[in-house]
């Protein structure tokens, strides 16, 4: 997993509860929903951790294989990206 530097977009607004997140998008005024994984996610790009750091810690505390959280992370972080939540860049 490639080191990355992951900015949350200034329009993004999230909401984390018990069964995940609900992300606005206020620019265009679009909703998106993730599980409880997801918050996860989101919670560590919120924190400025790096990939493999929030990959690490859900492999540790769901007990699944670090490549499957590594897997999961990047295509949230693509799916993030598309739709404009997140901008990132890879560090040299």
């Amino acid at each position: 997993m490639k080191d990355v530097t992951v900015t949350v977009d200034y329009e993004a607004a999230a909401s984390i509860h018990e069964d995940g997140i609900v992300i606005l998008h206020t620019g265009n005024g679009r909703m998106y929903a993730a599980n409880k994984t997801g918050a996860r996610i989101w919670s560590g790009l919120v924190q400025r951790n790096p990939l493999h750091t929030i990959a690490t810690e859900i492999s540790d505390e769901y007990q699944v294989p670090i490549t499957s959280a590594r897997e999961h992370v990047r295509a949230f972080v693509d799916d993030l990206e598309a739709h404009s939540l997140i901008r990132r860049e890879e560090n040299l």
